[in-house]
């Protein structure tokens, strides 16, 4: 099995997708956000919110039968639609098989500087395919494994590709509010004597990513507790590591539960 790309022009206006008129409304709008505590907070949007998500195939939605469909971007900015405060949206900066230093070289090209330097709202999917480009299959035995000292090796070079990654983006898009997604263990169809090195290298990117994100004032999004390690409901194609509808609403749902607690 090929792993190389597991995890485009894609301009998506909500309204327009489902048949309706594109409306552009700029409106001064209150919005009460839950916040992660026992009390509740009020924060004023004073305009409509322009998103650009980028990064993998996770950002672009690709589904568990090699589909683009509506993933956790998309139904982000349904909901940011569906409450009047989504100006303008895009995935074409999400492209199925990006590892970090492919988004690295978009980021220089002149289409994705004027895509990103109107942003509000950022949301990034990075950094997995780095590692799962090194997993490979035994062909005996159809168990997976990889070289434990290439992937400390990748790893290093996410963490630095994330740090100039980030950095640019706060240069060229200096009010967006930025949040890179972490990632769920991808594979729930595996013996369970088979998932516990996956799981320690995937703990070490999310953690990679989160210390980043930090360092580069972004907001990190785990996702690995929405879908633990045996989310067969949520990754049901034993052969793809891509979610179904049901596990990006799981990820659009952690994103809002970050998102609220600002």
């Amino acid at each position: 099995m090929n792993y190389s790309k597991l995890f485009g022009e894609r301009i998506w206006n909500p309204r327009k997708w489902r048949g309706g008129s594109v409306i552009k409304k700029r409106a001064v709008l209150t919005v009460i956000l839950l916040f992660g505590t026992a009390a509740c907070g009020q924060q004023e949007i004073d305009s409509t919110v322009d998103y650009v998500a980028l990064g993998d195939s996770l950002a672009a939605g690709q589904t568990p039968y090699s589909e683009i469909d509506a993933g956790y971007a998309d139904l982000i900015a349904e909901e940011l639609e569906s409450q009047e405060q989504l100006e303008k949206y895009t995935k074409e900066l999400a492209v199925p098989g990006y590892t970090t230093d492919d988004i690295l070289k978009q980021l220089e090209t002149e289409n994705a500087k004027e895509t990103v330097q109107t942003a509000d709202l950022i949301t990034i999917s990075a950094g997995a395919n780095d590692l799962l480009r090194l997993v490979r299959v035994d062909p005996a035995s159809g168990e997976l494994g990889f070289d434990r000292s290439q992937a400390e090796e990748k790893l290093d070079d996410v963490r630095i590709n994330m740090e100039t990654m980030l950095a640019e983006l706060r240069k060229q898009a200096p009010v967006a509010d930025i949040y890179v997604l972490g990632y769920y263990f991808p594979f729930p169809h595996l013996q369970d004597n088979q998932k516990a090195e996956l799981e320690d290298q995937l703990d070490r990117l999310n953690e990679i990513l989160e210390g980043v994100a930090e360092q580069q004032e972004a907001k990190f999004v785990p996702v690995d507790e929405e879908f633990g390690e045996n989310a067969i409901d949520k990754l049901p194609n034993a052969a793809d590591i891509h979610p179904n509808r049901e596990g990006y609403e799981a990820m659009a749902d952690a994103f809002w539960d970050r998102y609220k607690s600002r």
